[in-house]
């Protein structure tokens, strides 16, 4: 592959942008194989490769050395990837971290076998991370960009900014690592196809675009761009016409009634002999006390006498109260100063400190001005009234507390290290770690010399014991999966611990004594014994001699001594020592080791990532930045409360419940989703709590939290829906209110097995397809054949089969589908058909109603909504994509198409809600209301205006709506709104009820309430 990059990036310069695309073909291999070897997601890798381009086209200009165009892109590939891990918040873990001695033996005519029996081609993927996993970090990047990238070694030399002899030699050891494995690898990774527009689709989106011209103005921050993996991935999927919707079983009322349309002007008179079960349906409880804090203050000047629309606005001084942020603020960093002043960096690049008293956080400046890449960990750190600052590969320094920044010192020239791990400032010098590499300065970090003799593996952990001189200086300590160090002179010296474990999960230091948790290497551990949890593979350990010496403390009492090893972070202040898993749950010592308290479950503590920080500024008071944002606790760990620093974000599915059986005083509970989370309050927001399904810290194996995407109330009990990659879950809240309890004994949705064969059939891989008896169609086409092995519309499946691509959206989307419960009775669309499932039934049972125009994949939150779905008693309605209105009186059994006698032409359904018998629908065109589905009207207000609400509550027999930005009441006479609140500031995503209180869930204020005192 001839280097001529300099020509193609001058002729773009000079504004011929088709040349952009050789480069595109030339390098989308490599990028995309490093970005999936970071993510390791294969289809979101190739999301972040046309991020990764669109990027460079945007900053050609700013390459002072076009010549090394393919090192330049190699970092802004690997920057994109740690933002995306920031951003995500991901909770799988790594692939670097993956242990996989079970997999030792593993030879290809067994995995095959295996293989034929699960039907998961996404299950060889795996296998071959995990092999690859035994790599070190730059033997498995080259391997996999030799054989998945087809690049040589010249390519790969330039690509990575290392000699050839350095790649030959990664390449081979990586062969003698894996001698028996290797050919199995290479036929994977060769076999492994992008998608064959990628060129195009980054090209079409280009067209938009124009290079970036150097001024003097503000550089494009990275993540303003992270919209355009959206335009892409939107670009990469066409869309096409609609067809019109087919129903099973047909089932109407007599031809008049089907297309009469009645407007009804009597009042409606409800039928309310059975309860009616609803996402939106509510009890009626007590209005929030006026001790909590929550208090609505008069504004004498907010509101006065007005006319709208020839209705009557009710006068009020009173106005929304906001709530406090449901959520912890996310962070980039967190440290304290030798002083104990503790500072912050929020996602969004500003600083902040917290205040002497520790009560208020005041922000300090902006760093988005900085020219730099922002790595998913950026380091910050103060020395003697002096910032520093790195995001990615520059030192800046301010010592005007953030006005203005120096350039210190940049390793873009060096273009070989990534990855930040940790600033280190001590008396004597300063210690900069990257993951391949650690630096040392001697003049405020003005100059630096690389201090890597003796160090082995990737880095994980840097560390300084101040305050104290060894050898004439503050011990450094380094930890890396390859073992723990100690800096003596220019040097490394490994440090022997009681066992030959290597890999080095954390290390934290306070005083003289050192901590360091650490697992057996991969070659150490028999995958049979730890499978069947025979071996012990993990410790911690503590040292008081700078690691001369070393005492076994292992807490016995939280997670499985002897199986996998849970991967354990350390945090130290004083006699307290927290240890804290990836995926949650903790326990902690309060007298430096010797003894250890109760575990935390992960409800009960924070879930700590190596990407994350934290920093102390009182013996007992400890912040840490985790998966959901910030934590404290100012009782060395024994309980921890989420910190907000002022900013809220989306509230969804806002259900008022009264705890059943708990008394009349007691206080009504808030449920909100946020995050894909459940949170609660029983203060009105004054106060929130997560609600989590348990994760018990003794199992084995230990997943991630599922993502919360549906939340509905039935019967006096809320349930949840909630998603972990390919499989759905059901939960109902525990009577405390504290936890999520899985559905026993419900069938499960596992889309593993459809994804995996169209991997397999993408890929081209008959062999094995014919091995599990999946390649002969019989006959019938591919989406026939896929449509009889698995259950979905007919319509998601033709989809499948004309275009790959959609593949990745089609699937998460079919596992997003509306969910409703009534009398134990449960709804839910998978792969956009709607299916019931009652105690007793050993599987879901087809309704036979699905989706029958085509799915645009390019607009997600159609996808993502799906069906608007209310049921109660045995009456169903749903409203569908394509705007049609159905209903079945039997439980799913026959539906009835109501689209005709509407009394307005819908094309989006927005909620579905029952008020006794009588149902409302909230539509694009306005609300319409039956109390028995023949006959329909709609409601307007008082001068007849169709008003378009986003959101329905019921309190009784009260109906409420909520428009983009006000809440209005139905009229007692059910066909007239009256606009009862003030305007509310952000645009309502929710709405609950609880008598004369109303809440409102918005777009990024959180949660708002206010109390309707009319007079």
């Amino acid at each position: 592959m001839k280097n001529d990059d300099a020509q193609f990036i001058q002729r773009v310069l000079d504004g011929d942008d088709t040349a952009f695309s050789a480069l595109v073909r030339k390098y989308q291999k490599p990028v995309h194989t490093l970005a999936w070897r970071k993510i390791g997601d294969f289809h979101i890798a190739e999301d972040i490769t046309q991020e990764t381009f669109l990027k460079a086209y945007q900053r050609l200009s700013t390459l002072k050395e076009p010549q090394s165009f393919a090192s330049w892109l190699y970092v802004i590939a690997a920057n994109h990837c740690s933002t995306w891990h920031r951003k995500k918040r991901l909770w799988t873990q790594s692939l670097e971290n993956t242990s996989s001695a079970a997999l030792e033996r593993t030879t290809y005519s067994g995995y095959l076998i295996a293989e034929n029996e699960r039907v998961a081609m996404e299950t060889k993927r795996e296998v071959v991370k995990k092999l690859l996993a035994k790599l070190q970090e730059s033997e498995r990047t080259v391997i996999t960009l030799y054989y998945l990238g087809e690049m040589n070694y010249e390519e790969i030399s330039r690509f990575l900014g290392v000699s050839v002899g350095t790649v030959k030699t990664r390449i081979y050891r990586a062969r003698q690592r894996l001698k028996k494995e290797e050919p199995m690898i290479r036929e994977a990774l060769e076999n492994f196809q992008m998608t064959p527009n990628l060129t195009e689709n980054v090209m079409r989106e280009i067209s938009r675009l124009k290079p970036v011209t150097p001024s003097g103005s503000k550089p494009l921050v990275p993540w303003a761009i992270t919209v355009s993996t959206l335009a892409v991935v939107f670009l990469m999927l066409g869309v096409s016409s609609q067809y019109l919707s087919r129903f099973q079983k047909p089932y109407s009322f007599d031809a008049a009634s089907e297309m009469k349309v009645e407007l009804i002007e009597a009042p409606i008179v409800l039928n309310l002999e059975s309860e009616p079960d609803d996402r939106t349906q509510f009890g009626k409880v007590n209005a929030p006390n006026r001790n909590n804090g929550a208090v609505q203050q008069p504004d004498e000047n907010l509101f006065a006498a007005a006319q709208t629309e020839g209705e009557d606005i009710f006068l009020s001084k009173q106005q929304w109260v906001q709530a406090e942020p449901a959520r912890g603020t996310w962070l980039t960093t967190v440290f304290s100063t030798p002083k104990d002043e503790l500072y912050v960096v929020d996602d969004d690049l500003n600083t902040h400190k917290l205040s002497a008293d520790g009560k208020k956080w005041h922000r300090i400046f902006d760093m988005k001005s900085l020219d730099n890449h922002w790595a998913a960990k950026s380091l910050v750190a103060k020395w003697n009234d002096t910032f520093y600052v790195v995001p990615s590969d520059q030192l800046f320094a301010s010592t005007d507390g953030g006005v203005t920044w120096d350039l210190r010192y940049s390793w873009q020239e060096e273009q070989k290290y990534w990855n930040l791990v940790e600033l280190v400032l001590t008396d004597q010098a300063f210690y900069l770690a990257f993951e391949n590499g650690i630096f040392r300065s001697e003049d405020g970090g003005k100059t630096w010399e690389a201090i890597n003799d003796g160090l082995a593996g990737e880095i994980v952990s840097l560390v300084a014991i101040r305050n104290t001189v060894h050898l004439g200086s503050s011990p450094v300590f380094a930890g890396t999966k390859g073992g723990l160090y100690r800096l003596e002179g220019g040097g490394w010296q490994h440090l022997e611990l009681p066992v030959p474990a290597k890999v080095i999960h954390s290390v934290a230091v306070v005083e003289k004594r050192l901590y360091v948790s650490v697992e057996l290497d991969e070659d150490q551990i028999d995958g049979q014994k730890a499978g069947r949890e025979r071996q012990q593979t993990w410790w911690i350990f503590r040292s008081t001699d700078f690691g001369n010496s070393w005492e076994d403390i292992t807490p016995t009492n939280a997670w499985p001594i002897t199986g996998w090893a849970p991967w354990i972070q350390l945090v130290a202040v004083g006699d307290t020592l927290l240890a804290s898993e990836m995926y949650g749950g903790m326990v902690r010592s309060t007298d430096g080791g010797d003894t250890w308290l109760a575990p935390q479950s992960p409800g009960a503590s924070f879930s700590f990532s190596p990407i994350y920080a934290a920093a102390t500024v009182a013996e007992n008071t400890i912040y840490v930045a985790g998966n959901a944002g910030l934590y404290r606790t100012t009782n060395s760990g024994e309980s921890w409360n989420l910190v907000n620093i002022g900013r809220h974000g989306p509230m969804l599915d806002l259900v008022a419940f009264k705890e059943p059986d708990n008394g009349r005083d007691t206080p009504m509970t808030l449920y909100g989703r946020v995050k894909e989370e459940i949170m609660k309050t029983t203060d009105a927001g004054h106060s929130w709590k997560a609600v989590h399904a348990e994760i018990p810290m003794k199992v084995p194996v230990r997943n991630p939290h599922p993502s919360i995407v549906h939340v509905t109330k039935s019967g006096g009990v809320l349930y949840a829906k909630g998603n972990s990659p390919g499989d759905i879950h059901l939960y109902r809240v525990s009577v405390d209110g504290n936890r999520l309890v899985p559905v026993q004994e419900i069938p499960r949705f596992n889309s593993s097995m459809l994804r995996s064969e169209l991997s397999l059939r993408r890929m081209g891989r008959d062999d094995i397809l014919r091995a599990m008896g999946r390649l002969d169609l019989q006959g019938g086409s591919l989406a026939e054949h896929l449509e009889k092995s698995f259950p979905g519309a007919t319509q998601f499946f033709k989809q499948l089969a004309a275009d790959p691509r959609q593949t990745d959206r089609l699937v998460r989307g079919g596992l997003r589908g509306a969910f409703a419960v009534s009398n134990d009775t449960f709804y839910m669309e998978y792969n956009f058909k709607l299916f019931r499932w009652e105690p007793g039934d050993t599987e879901w049972y087809d309704t036979e109603l699905e989706e029958t125009a085509e799915l645009d994949v390019d607009v997600w939150h159609k996808i993502m909504e799906g069906f608007k779905l209310t049921v109660s008693g045995n009456t169903v309605y749903v409203g569908k994509r394509d705007g049609h209105l159905v209903v079945s009186f039997d439980r799913g059994n026959n539906w009835i198409d109501l689209t005709p006698i509407l009394p307005f032409p819908v094309k989006v359904f927005k909620e579905i809600v029952f008020a006794g018998s009588t149902v409302y629908v909230a539509t694009d065109a306005g609300v319409a209301t039956s109390s028995d589905g023949k006959r329909w009207h709609a409601i307007t207000n008082a001068a007849g205006t169709h008003l378009i609400m986003e959101r329905l509550a019921v309190d009784g027999t009260n109906v409420y709506g909520a428009s983009e930005k006000r809440v209005y009441r139905l009229e007692s006479d059910g066909s007239v709104w009256k606009h009862i609140t003030p305007e509310v500031s952000d645009s309502v995503t929710s709405l609950a009820v609880d008598g004369s209180v109303l809440y409102v869930g918005t777009q990024s204020s959180g949660m708002l309430h206010f109390t309707v005192n009319e007079e």
